[in-house]
């Protein structure tokens, strides 16, 4: 009898629980043995090599087997999770383990509490090098502010959970109900991302980190059970939910039993519910009609979009881009900026994924002057006033034509650019305004496409170009 007769009974499972995970098994002349959705393979093979492909989500893996006995082939799937659960890889008790104390206790404040606020922040390997300065960045660069700008805490290593080892750090807080700002700023580099605080659910915010935070991956959770647990599967589901948020061809991807978790998950519901919204397949959505669901700022968005009576509250800013987004290009109905704010900053730098940790980072001040170097030659020492009499604008025309724009007063402007230091009053709304039209035509431009000033300024080149060719005679 040849080697080739023989048949082996072949196990093959993972350690980890994973529905909705794709197997195709390949032999040596790559002809197809299996391709089915399922967890374990149980199969009578001949001798040889072969290959397993595993898909799930948006991870592949490939696995060689060699066959030469009955086995069973017990593997590791390396799916790169942001939080420290389900045993996968990036999942260790030095990484899961503060994460269930510190989510559960509060690192700042009175650590009897249990905290609202949880962040949450590690290498993906507890071995990555340079451990000291990703511990150094990571705790020095952190802090939240309040809606006008108000710093509110600085993340320290009094205030923080600090494991240089393991390179980890958490910092979990009471907070007041209602809207935050966690900021990132490192050598110019900003990111900020805009968070709520909920009566009955915890904030958290899961970050891992490489040689620099990967923020594309980080996201917010807005947990009602009030604690991490490495068990937990509903980062699982959000994930599989941000897949369909890219294509929602990849809805059918949830099975049965994912959409039946998520029902037990309000802030989950809601996710699923805006989806369905957006992208107009409300008929998906009614077997959680009658299902518990966090009300985010999204939810009130999109049904005042559809309702013409209904106005947009430019006070609650939306944690979904695609939803900002929605609300920027809608004709007739958009969100109210309020100069030099946050969202005036960062909706020119939308990224159209699910969350605002995704955006483009906001422009450092270096990065601007470099870009605008051009624009700045012409920007006027005295700003423009409506005010101005005719003698006024003459006396500013001749002084601007005589002196050399001075460079503090080129980073002053610069500032006011970037919404620096600028307050919700009618004398920063002036000089913000002041600095946008002392700045070439940009106010023009800007008025011409119903842009925001900012969105024009950062993309001057290309806006001039298409403005002057609207304009040719």
């Amino acid at each position: 009898m040849n080697d080739s007769d023989t048949k082996y009974t072949i196990h093959i499972s993972f350690r980890q629980f994973l529905e909705g995970l794709q197997l195709v098994l390949v032999d040596g002349s790559l002809n197809n043995i299996v391709e089915e959705e399922t967890q374990s393979l149980e199969l009578s093979l001949s001798k040889g090599i072969y290959q397993l492909k595993a898909s799930f989500i948006d991870y592949f893996e490939e696995y060689f087997l060699t066959v030469s006995q009955n086995e069973s082939f017990v593997l590791d799937y390396h799916y790169p999770m942001t939080s420290p659960s389900m045993e996968f890889a990036t999942t260790h008790e030095y990484f899961s383990v503060p994460a269930e104390i510190g989510s559960r206790k509060c690192t700042s404040g009175d650590q009897n509490k249990i905290p609202n606020f949880f962040f949450f922040a590690a290498a993906f390997d507890k071995d990555a090098p340079y451990k000291e300065e990703i511990i150094t960045d990571l705790v020095e660069n952190f802090s939240l502010f309040d809606p006008k700008g108000k710093l509110n805490i600085r993340f320290d290593y009094d205030n923080s959970f600090v494991d240089p080892e393991a390179a980890v750090v958490i910092f979990s807080a009471r907070l007041r109900k209602g809207l935050y700002f966690l900021k990132y700023r490192k050598k110019g580099k900003r990111r900020i991302f805009p968070f709520y605080i909920y009566n009955g659910y915890q904030t958290q915010f899961l970050l891992r980190y490489k040689q620099a935070p990967d923020f594309y991956n980080s996201f917010f959770y807005y947990d009602n059970k009030f604690g991490f647990n490495r068990q937990d599967n509903q980062y699982l589901l959000l994930d599989k939910i941000q897949y369909a948020y890219k294509d929602y061809n990849n809805y059918k991807l949830l099975t049965a039993s994912d959409r039946t978790a998520i029902k037990e998950h309000p802030y989950l519901v809601a996710l699923v519910h805006i989806l369905h919204l957006v992208t107009e397949n409300e008929q998906d959505n009614i077997e959680f009609r009658d299902t518990p669901i966090l009300e985010l700022p999204d939810i009130a968005m999109l049904k005042a979009l559809k309702d013409s009576e209904q106005q947009i509250n430019s006070e609650e800013l939306p944690i979904v881009s695609a939803i900002m987004a929605k609300c920027m290009i809608t004709v007739g109905k958009k969100m109210e900026f309020k100069p030099g704010s946050i969202m005036d900053r960062v909706v020119d730098s939308l990224s159209y994924d699910i969350f605002w940790n995704n955006f483009s980072e906001v422009e450092d001040l270096s990065r601007m002057a470099d870009l605008y170097k051009n624009l700045l030659q012409k920007s006027k020492y005295y700003g423009s006033n409506l005010k101005d009499n005719a003698i006024a604008k003459v006396r500013k025309l001749i002084v601007n034509s005589v002196r050399t724009t001075p460079e503090t007063f080129k980073e002053e402007r610069l500032n006011i650019f970037l919404g620096n230091n600028l307050t919700d009053t009618p004398e920063d709304t002036t000089r913000f305004t002041d600095a946008i039209n002392s700045v070439g035509n940009v106010s023009e431009i800007a008025s011409k496409f119903n842009l925001p000033p900012t969105t024009v300024l950062r993309n001057y080149e290309k806006y001039d170009e298409m403005y002057k060719k609207m304009n040719l005679k």
